[in-house]
């Protein structure tokens, strides 16, 4: 009798745990950002969200790949761009080795 209830509590849980797993809405846009990082240094962020507003709040705090290729905390955001969308940075320099990265 235990194992039987055991059984069904499982099942029972698989479900609602499925269910609710297919109710959770995925963002469909990945979003680059230059930031400015902890040291004061230029910075890369990349994040998949919802629009461009949740990236320039989302990406401070995240890890940034710095142009001296290191690893630093994005605390300012300069600008965000839709990835694949044929936007580029307006930071002339900063487009220069986004793209240099990106190969």
């Amino acid at each position: 009798m235990l194992a039987t209830k055991l059984r069904l509590l499982l099942v029972l849980s698989f479900v609602f745990s499925m269910e609710a797993f297919a109710e959770r809405q995925w963002p469909e846009k990945a979003f680059d950002c230059q930031v400015v990082t902890n040291s004061g240094s230029q910075g890369l962020v990349s994040l998949q969200t919802f629009s461009l507003k949740d990236a320039q709040a989302g990406a401070v705090g995240l890890p940034a790949t710095t142009e001296l290729d290191n690893h630093d905390v994005a605390i300012r955001v300069l600008q965000c761009i839709e990835h694949g969308k044929g936007s580029s940075f307006a930071d002339a320099a900063f487009q220069a080795w986004f793209e240099n990265l990106a190969q």
